[in-house]
C-alpha cells in the first residue's frame, strides 16, 4: 500500500513486506497513524535448494556445533556471542551494539582453471536494513583485514546501498561471490546484483564473512549455510586458546610491561604451537619487527598475507611460532608478561591474540538466545521551517531494522515543559509527521514517545527552538 509505515502479519508488526516465515497468513498495511487496511493473503515465497549443486566443494549448513573446528570468528569478547540456532542455523548475538563479527572459514578457496573458477555462498539475513556482509577473498590466513583489504584481496559488500534493497529484517537471502576469467559477480538469490572487472591472479585464499547488524538495536545475525567450491581435503585440525595481553598497546621493544601475564597450561606437553594476534597500526611502526613477549621469551611475529597497507587504522594478522622450551611439561604456571612490541609502536593496538595447538577441538556452541523482543522505533525530531511566528517540526518514527515491532500509542510535544500537542497512533508502527507550531522567540522542545504497553521504557528527543 502507498504511503504504509509497516505491516501487521499475523499479529506481528513489521517495517518491512517482506517476512520471514511459513504459510499464507493475513496481511493488512498500517500507516503513520496506527490505521489499517483491508486483510490481504500473503504471497509464500518458494524455497531453492537447486543453487547446492553449483557447490562442488565444502558446504556447512551448520548442523555440527562443533563450530571452532571449520571457523575462527574474530569479535569483541563478549559482544559477539556465537550459538546454535533451531533448524542448523549460526546465531552470532551482539548486544553491545555497533560490532562486527568475522568468520574466517578454516577451508580455503582454490580456483578452477577457467570458466567458473570459484564461487563463494552465503545464506544469511546479515544484508538487511541497515546491516551489512562482507566477504574478503584474500591469499594467506588473516583473521580480519579492517577497512583497507591488501592489494590481491577480491571484497565484496553487500548493504543497504546495493539494489535491490528490499531486504527484510531476519530474512535470509542467498549472496554469492562468483569468480570467472573476466571479473566477479556478485549474486543474489540467483539474480546477479554486481560485478567488479578484476580476475585474481591467486589459485588458493582464504574466506571471510564479516557481519554488521544495524546499529542502535539489539544486534543478532543468522548464517544458515555457506558453500565454498573447489576444497574438498582435511583442513588442520587446532584448539583455539584465548590470551589477553597486558596491555592492548603495542609497546616500545624495551618500554615497561605490566606484570600481567599468561597461563602455560595450554602449552604443557603440546607438540607445537602458535600464537595469532592481530594489530590495528597506529600512524607509524615497524610491523615486519613485532615481537611477542612470552615471559623471557621473544617470539617474532611474521604477517599471514602479503601486500599488506601500512596506514594508520590498517589491521594485519601475524604469526608466530612458540618455542619448544615453552613445551615442556614442568616449568612455570604462568609466562609473565605476555605483551606485543614494535619498533615505533605508535599506538599500535592488539585487536586479538590466541594460541593455536594442534589437536582437534572439543568446544561446542551453546544454544542460542531466543528471538530478541520486539523493540520501539527509532525516534529523531527535527525542526524542518522556522518563521518569525512559528516552525514545523517534523517527527520521524523509524523501524526499519527491527525484526519486530512493539506497538505505539502515540507521542506528545511539550513546549517549554508544557503539553502542547498529541498525536495518537494507536497500534502504529513508525512513519514521518509534520506539526506547525505557533512559536515566537526561544524555546525548549520536547518530543515524548509513548508505547501502547505502559510498562515499556519510553524515549523521548529535546530540541532547542533559537532565534536571534
Amino acid at each position: 500500500m502507498d504511503g504504509a509505515a509497516g505491516y501487521e502479519v499475523a499479529g506481528k508488526l513489521v517495517a518491512s513486506p517482506e517476512i520471514a516465515g511459513s504459510g499464507r497468513p493475513d496481511v493488512r498495511a498500517v500507516d503513520a497513524f496506527g490505521q489499517r487496511s483491508s486483510p490481504v493473503r500473503a504471497e509464500e515465497r518458494p524455497s531453492d535448494d537447486s543453487w547446492r549443486r553449483s557447490i562442488n566443494g565444502w558446504l556447512d549448513d551448520f548442523d555440527d556445533s562443533f563450530f571452532e573446528r571449520r571457523y575462527h570468528l574474530s569479535g569483541r569478547t563478549g559482544c559477539v556471542n556465537p550459538g546454535s540456532g533451531s533448524g542448523g542455523r549460526l546465531v552470532l548475538d551482539m548486544p553491545c551494539g555497533n560490532d562486527t563479527a568475522v568468520l574466517r572459514a578454516r577451508t580455503p578457496l582454490r580456483l578452477n582453471e577457467s570458466g567458473e573458477r570459484g564461487r563463494v555462498a552465503v545464506v544469511t539475513d546479515a544484508a538487511g536494513p541497515r546491516g551489512t556482509l562482507v566477504l574478503d577473498l584474500v591469499p594467506g590466513t588473516p583473521d580480519r583485514l579492517g577497512p583497507i583489504p591488501p592489494a590481491d584481496a577480491v571484497r565484496v559488500v553487500v548493504d543497504d546501498s546495493v539494489a535491490p534493497g528490499t531486504r527484510g529484517a531476519g530474512v535470509l537471502h542467498r549472496f554469492e561471490a562468483v569468480l570467472t576469467d573476466n571479473d566477479v559477480r556478485v549474486m543474489q538469490d540467483g539474480a546477479q546484483i554486481a560485478s567488479v572487472p578484476v580476475a585474481p591472479k591467486w589459485r588458493e585464499a582464504s574466506v571471510l564473512v564479516g557481519v554488521t547488524p544495524p546499529p542502535g538495536y539489539p544486534g543478532r545475525v543468522e548464517i544458515d549455510a555457506i558453500g565454498i567450491t573447489g576444497s574438498r581435503g582435511p583442513v588442520d585440525e587446532v584448539t583455539e586458546t584465548s590470551l589477553v595481553a597486558g596491555t592492548l598497546r603495542v609497546l616500545e621493544p624495551e618500554e615497561e610491561a605490566p606484570g600481567i601475564g599468561a597461563a602455560r597450561a595450554p602449552l604443557r606437553g603440546a607438540p607445537s604451537a602458535r600464537l595469532r594476534a592481530t594489530v590495528r597500526l597506529g600512524d607509524g611502526g615497524d610491523p615486519n619487527g613485532l615481537v611477542a613477549q612470552l615471559g623471557t621469551a621473544r617470539l617474532p611475529l611474521r604477517p599471514v598475507v602479503s601486500g599488506w597497507s601500512p596506514v594508520e587504522g590498517s589491521e594485519l594478522t601475524l604469526v608466530g611460532d612458540v618455542p619448544a622450551e615453552l613445551l615442556t611439561v614442568d616449568g612455570p604456571d604462568a609466562l609473565t608478561p605476555f605483551v606485543l612490541r614494535m619498533p615505533g609502536a605508535s599506538q599500535a593496538q592488539v585487536l586479538e591474540s590466541y594460541l593455536e595447538v594442534p589437536r582437534q577441538s572439543q568446544v561446542r556452541l551453546k544454544n542460542a538466545p531466543q528471538e530478541p523482543a520486539s523493540v520501539l522505533p527509532v525516534m529523531t525530531a527535527e525542526f524542518v521551517r522556522v518563521t518569525p511566528n512559528d516552525t514545523t517540526l517534523a517527527i520521524t518514527l523509524d523501524a526499519a531494522p527491527a525484526r519486530s515491532v512493539a506497538p505505539l500509542a502515540g507521542f506528545e510535544v511539550y513546549v517549554d515543559s508544557s503539553l502542547a500537542a498529541t498525536v495518537p497512533t494507536p497500534g502504529g508502527i513508525g512513519g514521518r509527521h509534520e506539526l506547525k507550531l505557533s512559536l515566537k522567540g526561544s524555546h525548549n522542545v520536547e518530543v515524548r514517545l509513548r508505547p501502547e504497553d505502559p510498562g515499556r521504557q519510553t524515549d523521548s528527543v529535546w530540541l532547542e527552538l533559537s532565534r536571534r
